[in-house]
């Protein structure tokens, strides 16, 4: 069986991403600052040229409501809220859930109907795709 293509959309811009391109996973800051992405994996220009910005407001603060970076890192500017970055494939299997928001059902499906994965990813799989069944079926 031939794994699926899939395309992914980016949460921001909504582009598809170029296949061979890397896919930015961003944070819950990036969410809190642009509510209506979809998702949260985004195409290399969004991630790091077309909506940089920083933490801190003139005083040396950080803005109001600013999450801070979930690991505890350098938390300076929108650089420091990609949580990871990597292969499309890769960045989908660890944000599923923002894989089926933007565009990658297929292949999540066909990754989650494989032997010999580890348990844990398999119940996180599994539980992303119950509940995007759930929720298309309403």
């Amino acid at each position: 069986m031939t794994r699926p293509r899939f395309l992914l959309a980016c949460c921001l811009c909504r582009r598809t991403i170029p296949p061979d391109s890397d896919a930015y996973a961003l944070d819950r800051e990036w969410v809190r600052r642009f509510p209506l992405m979809v998702g949260t994996i985004a195409c290399p220009a969004c991630a790091l040229h077309d909506f940089t910005w920083g933490c801190h407001n003139r005083e040396d603060q950080f803005v109001e409501g600013h999450l801070p970076v979930a690991d505890g890192g350098p938390d300076i500017d929108s650089w420091s809220h990609i949580e990871k970055y990597g292969s499309q494939g890769g960045i989908i299997l660890t944000h599923p859930e923002s894989g089926l928001l933007q565009g990658a059902e297929d292949y999540l499906r066909h990754i989650a109907g494989r032997q010999g994965l580890d348990a844990a990813f398999t119940r996180r799989l599994q539980a992303a795709l119950d509940a995007w069944d759930a929720y298309s079926s309403v």
